[in-house]
């Protein structure tokens, strides 16, 4: 699935945020994911190479992007994957992502953003005139 950046980033009080429009609850998902991997890297663009998945069960929507969107921080931090492009399954509680991304270096990061951890402040997801929105706020 080819997603445009269709996403907002905004300055938050001590915290940066991003809001995410989209026809599912799956798009919400994947363009959040290519949202935060784009705070993280300072937008830089390469091409993707290795593929990586995991799965959560979550009973609550919000919680479980909040779980997603820390384990891209998790893997940005720990091994420097740069998600690319995001895939997800959502069967009830299941959500099965499928990340195809790159290995980037610190050299190649400009203007990331360091995120500390992904908040519950003003998290939201709903459905509004048949287009679900989110926004997330992440401590920097």
């Amino acid at each position: 699935m080819n997603l445009d950046k269709d996403y907002e980033i905004f300055d938050h009080t001590a915290d940066i945020g991003i809001k995410i429009s989209g026809n599912s609850i799956s798009e919400i998902f994947e363009k959040a994911v290519l949202a935060t991997a784009d705070l993280l890297s300072g937008g830089i663009e390469t091409e993707p190479t290795l593929e990586k998945d995991f799965s959560i069960e979550e009973e609550n929507t919000a919680t479980a992007l909040v779980s997603v969107l820390e384990e891209i921080i998790f893997l940005f931090e720990n091994e420097l994957f740069l998600p690319l492009q995001c895939f997800i399954k959502i069967n009830k509680n299941r959500y099965d992502i499928i990340l195809k991304g790159n290995i980037t270096s610190i050299e190649e990061i400009k203007e990331g953003t360091e995120i500390k951890a992904v908040t519950y402040h003003q998290l939201t997801i709903k459905k509004v005139n048949g287009e679900y929105q989110a926004t997330v706020i992440f401590d920097v």
